[in-house]
């Protein structure tokens, strides 16, 4: 089955489940410009799988295809389902797949695309090909777009999650310039990878905060400190 027709079938099923209720409420919650169906997450990720693996094995091209053809439809859900299968099957990209994720988050818009991308899918690569992986972030760390930015940070919680050692040294040195950044979700997204690092390695969450606490702002403090003893 080709993917086109993959995604008819998905978006044919999702429609016959539609909750136009749910759909005003997840709307105005992601403040989007998109099409809503009202699909429940976990019945959106079921349907979504059921169908790829019905389909068979998807490849790395037929995963792009599929997450184009996904990012082009003004349809919510469609996107979503991208997003479950790039989460899911994350070790059939590679480092030169980094350039069109780059694109990708480039036309996403929110969080709840951006996040899925960073951590699972950009985050795999960033586990399994370090070197190549950081040289990228590195330069996505600078960039204009505050969700490139907001990726850079998160993608480093994918080795934490492939049971790998937390790059202190990479986190310091693309999130100290931005402990100052206008944007809410560079601030949150800074507090929410400290915060994670924390349950692992909290002496080094502690004396982080330390050293910039004053250039730190007081949403990232308390993401941050969350799981900290107090004081």
């Amino acid at each position: 089955m080709d993917v086109a027709t993959l995604l008819h079938h998905l978006l044919a099923e999702l429609t016959d489940r539609a909750d136009p209720e749910r759909a005003v409420g997840a709307k105005a919650y992601l403040k989007s410009d998109l099409r809503f169906l009202g699909v429940a997450v976990p019945d959106l990720r079921e349907a979504t799988l059921r169908h790829c693996q019905t389909a068979g094995k998807l490849d790395a091209r037929q995963l792009r295809e599929f997450a184009e053809l996904c990012w082009q439809s003004d349809l919510h859900e469609a996107r979503g389902a991208a997003c479950v299968v790039l989460e899911k099957w994350p070790s059939r990209l590679g480092p030169d797949d980094l350039g069109w994720l780059e694109a990708l988050l480039r036309r996403s818009f929110t969080w709840a695309y951006v996040d899925v991308l960073a951590v699972h899918t950009v985050g795999s690569i960033v586990a399994r090909h370090p070197a190549a992986a950081k040289a990228v972030l590195a330069r996505w760390a600078e960039d204009p777009d505050f969700w490139v930015r907001r990726t850079a940070l998160l993608a480093l919680l994918g080795e934490t999650r492939h049971k790998k050692p937390f790059d202190t040294a990479s986190f310091e040195l693309w999130a100290v310039p931005l402990l100052g950044d206008r944007e809410f979700f560079i601030r949150k997204a800074i507090g929410w990878v400290l915060r994670d690092v924390s349950k692992r390695d909290p002496a080094w969450v502690q004396g982080f905060l330390q050293r910039h606490r004053a250039a730190m702002a007081g949403l990232t403090l308390r993401e941050a400190s969350k799981y900290l003893p107090t004081g």
